[in-house]
């Protein structure tokens, strides 16, 4: 039995070479530096999400079985519901529906069987179209032809799931049972009918909390999949994976009509943190963007960058260290993430340059001479501890905060290499805190990080 598409001709042309022309023009013509096994997209009319679409699924792996989980804007049930349609049609022909994955679904998760929840929901069909489109052949050299030969055009079954009533937790296990022979599309818009300012408010509310795993602070109204999206971000918790931002905007900005827009974003799994996901494939565009904010400055100009990569719109701390001749010559940062980390980079690296209070300001003559350092911090998570000799256990080898009310200090990672004594180094941090290097109280209290290194010459 196959579902027939309910939707060409309105979310999305209903001609194939009509649409096929439109779902290229989404395409990007930069190279995709990494290939992920899950991403997030919106599912939108094609005309309004597509760019968010096609950024997103062009970083997804197409294996063989896919997993699209969807929400349902039409019918209410609990936990989670699977068709018995063999295929999905569409303008440009049929997938297969892997029944036997289905059917073993049921038998291992609380679900539906029902092909009616499925009629008149378009969280899935639109999707179709843009798997079919980057799993077809498309015109290409000789050489990638070639290269690519094996994996163009490989068969692939879609495994169709629409989100009810259920914890994310289903979703998060769904996704660990069948992860290793599977890639997972989690079908989501953002947030819905508001006017644009507010829109973009909530999305970049919604996008830091996706980026940063914080579950706790999701809340159903910021996107009509959030389960789903709290099951991938589960998933990426309890593997050490990041996702990362590929595009956000909303249909305002396609429209030009700003009172009551709909939020797109898209996201893929990383398999590592996000500042190695940098420091693997931005190392060269983030020294640049520092040497070229400190030069302008130097003319006393300010430094815009254009075209920056979505990945570095996401907010996050940094610090920049200058070394003359291996000497320090100067060195700013930032503890909290407050703004996007381009911006954090820019700002670190003029202050760093101009305005430590160590330091005379940085001169053209001596910039032949100087080596830029860019750490970008991890999120800080909280020391428990019982005593100064319980800290002293935990500290090594992290960047360390200390604070007692209005006292405060941070030291590096890198401090280590100067100070390996863990009674030493963290007496040093209390005085550079303002405290006297024996102080210890129920008050204080000390955070730990980590940082991914970027270093370049002018």
């Amino acid at each position: 039995m196959n579902k027939k598409p309910n939707f060409a001709g309105s979310f999305y042309p209903e001609k194939p070479d009509e649409l096929t022309n439109l779902l290229n023009s989404y395409k990007s013509d930069a190279k995709i530096d990494y290939k992920s096994k899950a991403v997030i997209v919106p599912h939108a009319g094609v005309y309004y999400s597509g760019y968010a679409a096609m950024a997103g699924l062009q970083r997804l792996e197409l294996l063989e079985n896919i997993f699209i989980i969807a929400p349902s804007h039409h019918e209410k049930f609990r936990n989670i519901a699977l068709p018995e349609y063999t295929f999905f049609d569409t303008p440009l022909g049929s997938i297969e529906v892997n029944n036997r994955r289905i059917k073993e679904i049921s038998e291992k998760f609380p679900c539906l069987i029902s092909n009616e929840v499925f009629e008149n929901e378009h969280s899935i069909e639109v999707i179709l179209p843009f798997i079919q489109n980057l799993n077809t052949p498309q015109i290409m050299s000789a050489k990638d032809f070639v290269k690519e030969f094996k994996k163009i055009g490989h068969k692939i079954r879609i495994i169709p799931i629409l989100v009810g009533d259920c914890d994310y937790r289903l979703i998060s296990d769904l996704i660990s049972a069948y992860w290793e022979d599977s890639s997972f599309i989690i079908s989501s818009d953002l947030s819905h009918f508001y006017p644009q300012n507010e829109c973009r408010q909530i999305d970049t509310y919604t996008a830091t909390i996706i980026e940063t795993g914080k579950l706790e602070s999701f809340q159903s109204g910021q996107a009509c999949n959030i389960i789903g999206i709290m099951g991938l971000v589960d998933f990426a918790n309890a593997n050490d994976s990041s996702l990362i931002r590929t595009i956000m905007y909303n249909s305002g900005d396609i429209t030009h009509e700003p009172e009551k827009v709909v939020g797109y974003g898209s996201w893929f799994l990383y398999s590592d943190s996000k500042n190695d996901y940098l420091e693997k494939f931005y190392s060269k565009y983030i020294t640049a963007t520092a040497k070229s904010a400190i030069l302008e400055a130097l003319s006393d100009n300010e430094y815009k960058p254009e075209n920056i990569p979505a990945v570095l719109t996401q907010y996050g701390a940094s610090f920049v260290t200058l070394k003359l001749n291996g000497n320090l010559r100067g060195c700013i940062g930032s503890i909290f993430p407050t703004k996007p980390l381009i911006l954090d980079i820019i700002d670190n690296a003029k202050n760093a340059a101009f305005y430590d209070s160590r330091f005379e300001p940085l001169t053209e003559r001596e910039l032949p001479y100087i080596e830029i350092n860019i750490s970008m911090l991890s999120s800080l998570e909280r020391i428990p501890f019982k005593d100064e000799k319980d800290l002293l256990s935990k500290i090594y080898p992290y960047g360390i905060i200390i604070s007692d009310r209005n006292n405060r200090a941070v030291y590096l990672p890198e401090v280590w290499e100067q100070l390996p004594n863990r009674e030493i180094f963290l007496k040093s941090l209390k005085e550079k805190a303002g405290m006297h290097p024996n102080y210890f109280s129920r008050a204080l209290e000390a955070y730990k990080f980590t940082t991914t290194g970027i270093s370049g010459h002018f």
